[in-house]
């Protein structure tokens, strides 16, 4: 079927927004709850393949076998000092955990997975606690981050027995991300986002640092590439921010996105996503393929928590190969989900001159079923508020229509002559929501 009313004059000069509800996007594969609290996911696939899910709680850290996500598997207990705090990162077959109760970092082997072994602990001569480890596997290096004594950088070239290498006591570091030569740091008391050069340990000279938004930059994920970064501020009102690094020492926003209902906690890069654990909203994964125009594109809340509080889902882990996301919630444990994405595909021509006409089309659709095509500018700095496009967010109605026998719909977009390089998205939605069910498209208008 195909709509040839509606211009888009009217809408690259000023429509009024629409509001629009998003899709959840996630379904539940399974949730385990074994203890009383809990607080750091990560995860681990063995050589065979099979995935292994790691969780914290205030008295050690919990193994399972999750390679049938429906059905998580109990492997392990590895009790630990008693804290709320707890983190951990994986480097070949083992698993290294710090904490805020103290003892230095506990070293776990992993080489056989359903049989998870403290090998030993390690570090209680350098530090006592910590609040966060991130390893740079590219280099073998750990870094102790929120250490007591500062930020000791151990080498694990031999992976039972680090040896320190550095120690970063410039600024206190939060959170951070380390790879290709260079550490990305947050800064949460000072506010900051800094790249700090690690190429040549144990020198750590800045590179660059930047304000985040909210000033209270709780941590900082890169994406694979070295071009891009996400920040979190941990504060109510603080949210996303995301940055162009593809020159380090000169670091760019380029835009955000929020929730102002909640606070927002970790999030991590991986390809064009952002996975990020929101206490009392739960999980949002957002689209960050124009980083200059954050999607969301799921959400899951693992509890009924409300408002800028703390509770709720603490951490995600994006980086399973099955493409599954492990959650922790504070108080109703491990959840395992999968992404749902878009069903309805809307496509057509990505460039077009201004003052002709081109098709947008729509494929996957249900059949004989309502849709709405719904249209936006580029606009950096712009927030999207849960799972709602709210009135004034820059989304509007360009027009609706119903699916063929086949699911496929078709609508003629009138250029308008005046607006040569313009950007503008697209997404349709279908009804009861609406709710958004396909991808962003991108127009530029030449």
């Amino acid at each position: 079927m195909k709509i040839h009313h509606f211009t888009l004059t009217a809408v690259l000069l000023g429509l009024c927004a629409t509001s629009a509800a998003a899709q959840n996007g996630a379904t539940e594969l399974s949730r385990t709850d074994n203890y009383g609290y809990y607080n750091e996911v990560w995860g681990y696939t063995a050589a065979n393949g099979d995935e292994y899910a790691i969780i914290g709680t205030d008295t050690g850290t919990v193994f399972y076998d999750v390679t049938t996500p429906t059905a998580p598997v109990f492997l392990k207990f590895i009790s630990g000092p008693n804290s709320i705090w707890r983190d951990f990162a994986t480097y070949g077959d083992y698993c290294y955990i710090v904490t805020e109760g103290g003892a230095g970092m506990q070293i776990i082997d992993l080489s056989t997975p359903s049989n998870p072994t403290l090998v030993t602990t390690f570090g209680t001569s350098l530090w006592s606690d910590a609040h966060n480890i991130s390893i740079d596997e590219g280099a073998g290096m750990a870094y102790i981050i929120g250490a007591n004594t500062g930020m000791p950088i151990l080498d694990l070239s031999n992976p039972t027995a680090p040896v320190l290498v550095a120690n970063y006591g410039a600024q206190y570091v939060h959170d951070g991300t380390i790879q290709n030569g260079q550490a990305h740091f947050a800064e949460i008391y000072g506010g900051q986002y800094r790249i700090v050069s690690v190429a040549n340990l144990p020198a750590l000279p800045s590179v660059d640092s930047v304000t985040t938004p909210g000033d209270f930059t709780h941590s900082v994920s890169v994406n694979a590439a070295d071009t891009l970064a996400v920040t979190t501020d941990e504060s109510s009102g603080g949210g996303l921010a995301i940055y162009d690094i593809s020159n380090p020492s000169n670091i760019q926003l380029l835009s955000t996105w929020n929730n102002s209902n909640a606070t927002v906690h970790n999030a991590l890069i991986k390809g064009d996503r952002v996975y990020a654990s929101w206490y009392s909203f739960g999980f949002a994964c957002i689209d960050i393929s124009d980083p200059s125009f954050p999607q969301q594109v799921a959400a899951f809340d693992s509890s009924n928590e409300t408002g800028a509080g703390y509770d709720g889902t603490w951490g995600v882990y994006p980086y399973a190969a099955s493409g599954l996301v492990y959650l922790s919630d504070q108080d109703r444990g491990l959840f395992v989900i999968q992404i749902d994405d878009p069903a309805i595909d809307l496509s057509g021509t990505a460039s077009v001159p201004a003052g002709t006409s081109t098709d947008l089309n729509i494929s996957g659709a249900a059949p004989s079923s309502t849709w709405y095509l719904l249209f936006s500018f580029s606009n950096a700095g712009i927030n999207q508020y849960g799972t709602t496009f709210e009135v004034g967010a820059g989304w509007s109605l360009l027009t609706s229509g119903t699916t063929d026998a086949s699911g496929n719909a078709s609508y003629t977009l009138n250029v308008p002559a005046g607006v040569s390089g313009s950007t503008a998205y697209f997404e349709v939605a279908t009804a009861n929501g609406p709710v958004l069910t396909s991808n962003l498209f991108r127009l530029q208008v030449q």
